[in-house]
């Protein structure tokens, strides 16, 4: 699937490269931690009549704070083991379809939301402001530098589009699993 033209892990300006993948989705879960209590408190019932898919989703404050927290420190794990040792097909399609979730997250529910919903959603702001130009900013780049090819960089979008809504789901249950052991009264 992935083929290397020219990669080279122990670039700095490489490792920067992918250092920046978590650290912008850092921001971007920082803007959904400051405003999707508060929004959701609000527009919560309007999301799920709105929205099938919400109808059967529970939300509270502690599983909201617990899945961004989980997708938050994931991604920094990832892009650590990846950018460790010997540089492999692996750890760079992991990083790219990392991204490329990032990608579909910013286009799924922040982007349609503004034309679904008519408004504003959680991290509509850094998503159109950061994730979507990162998102091309890295794929440009690592073409361009002959890090990979085009089909690899085309596989791992539509990797990611793929993942997308599993991994979503899959947090979403985690962080439930997680409030309701650790944090019910």
């Amino acid at each position: 699937m992935v083929e290397f033209v020219y990669f080279s892990m122990t670039h700095p300006d490489i490792k920067r490269l992918f250092w920046s993948i978590p650290i912008i989705l850092s921001i971007h879960n920082l803007e959904e931690a400051l405003t999707m209590t508060q929004w959701m408190s609000v527009h919560l019932s309007e999301l799920r009549t709105t929205i099938p898919f919400f109808e059967h989703l529970q939300f509270s404050t502690t599983q909201l704070d617990v899945s961004l927290f989980l997708v938050t420190i994931i991604p920094f794990l990832v892009t650590f083991i990846c950018l460790q040792g010997k540089r492999t097909t692996k750890k760079l399609s992991i990083l790219l379809i990392l991204q490329a979730i990032i990608f579909w997250n910013a286009l799924m529910p922040h982007i349609s939301g503004l034309f679904v919903l008519g408004m504003y959603n959680p991290g509509t702001i850094t998503a159109v402001l950061l994730n979507i130009p990162f998102s091309v900013y890295l794929y440009k780049r690592v073409w361009q530098e002959r890090i990979v090819s085009k089909d690899t960089i085309r596989d791992c979008i539509f990797i990611g589009l793929i993942a997308y809504l599993p991994v979503v789901y899959f947090n979403h249950l985690i962080a439930q699993f997680i409030t309701n052991a650790f944090f019910a009264s």
